[in-house]
């Protein structure tokens, strides 16, 4: 079933009947009724729809305009995500004028790599970072990379290589070369010890097998709502798409190119939910209390490792935008 699906998406590609959340896979909209009535998506208010080949990839993006955004944000989704589940977060920064840009990382939403392309985490890196400078070039805006879940540690080595990026804005810092952030998120230590090293005894034999991420890690903790964990869970174009173990084996061995210490790219923000059993707290303080840039942490009151819940939501807003703001008087 797996191999069908990327099949299809490479023979609508040819033929220029380009899959769309608009037209061909409408699961998202189910998401709608978690968030408040101002950020749903609707006939009023779908992004625009994009493909772009870059890296062996061709990388659909949702984009969510503002002409006269002074900065554009880089939407960054996490393991189990896709551009598309965040965004009526996006929609929430585009009413306030700013343009987001939300791209599905392959395998996961409608992205798919070409014939003979790797998928791995450094793959997913050089992408961002095309990305960021591809947005930057077309009309010199300073970039902002936001990331969710452990996106947020792609925005982290996204902004450790790309120099158009100016400010970064993290839910998590997910730092895999920490064991016990590895044993924080396999279900249990025989995976995420004596699986890891089977993976980096035998890549060539393992690496192209794929298995969906909520086999090896705890999504039933990804929401605090069971309705929502449920339908992450169960959606073909997130939770349920299968990956490569290349791309678990590289994401778990990553270590930061860049140690925290030295860290001086740009203000970073950290908004955490406070009710997190997947990724609590003490695991990105301990990473962000390394950082010597200027940085702020908000703890969003009641929210779970997928914000919908209030205050937090309003926290969450609050913070980013105020961060924004400081972004823009900066560059402005």
């Amino acid at each position: 079933m797996e191999l069908n699906w990327f099949c299809d998406k490479r023979r609508m590609y040819r033929m220029d009947n380009l899959p769309s959340y608009h037209s061909t896979y409408h699961y998202w909209k189910q998401y709608q009724a978690f968030f408040p009535e101002e950020f749903r998506l609707g006939d009023h208010a779908n992004p625009e729809e994009e493909w772009w080949e870059s890296n062996g990839v061709h990388l659909h993006i949702d984009r969510l305009p503002a002409p006269e955004s002074p900065i554009k944000i880089l939407f960054i989704h996490g393991a189990g995500g896709n551009g598309r589940l965040l965004a009526p977060y996006a929609r929430m920064l585009q009413l306030r004028g700013y343009e987001v840009v939300s791209p599905d990382l392959p395998p996961y939403g409608l992205s798919y790599a070409s014939s003979g392309t790797r998928l791995n985490y450094d793959l997913w890196i050089k992408l961002l970072v095309s990305l960021a400078d591809r947005e930057y070039r077309k009309d010199g805006k300073p970039i902002v990379a936001l990331g969710s879940s452990i996106g947020g540690m792609l925005a982290y080595h996204t902004s450790a290589r790309s120099e158009y990026v100016q400010g970064l804005i993290v839910t998590t810092f997910v730092d895999t070369s920490d064991s016990d952030m590895r044993d924080q998120l396999a279900p249990n230590r025989l995976i995420s010890r004596w699986g890891k090293r089977m993976m980096d005894q035998f890549p060539g034999l393992l690496d192209r097998i794929r298995i969906s991420v909520k086999q090896v890690s705890r999504m039933e903790l990804i929401t605090n709502n069971s309705d929502l964990t449920r339908l992450i869970m169960n959606d073909p174009q997130a939770a349920a798409t299968r990956v490569p173990l290349e791309l678990l084996r590289t994401f778990l061995n990553k270590k930061p190119e860049v140690n925290p210490e030295q860290f001086d790219q740009c203000p970073v923000l950290l908004v955490h939910p406070e009710l997190e059993p997947m990724t609590p707290l003490r695991f990105s303080q301990s990473f962000f209390d390394r950082l010597k840039v200027e940085k702020e942490c908000v703890v969003l009151e009641g929210a779970g490792h997928f914000p919908i819940e209030q205050p937090g939501l309003n926290q969450l807003e609050e913070a980013v935008l105020r961060f924004l703001h400081k972004i823009q008087a900066k560059h402005s």
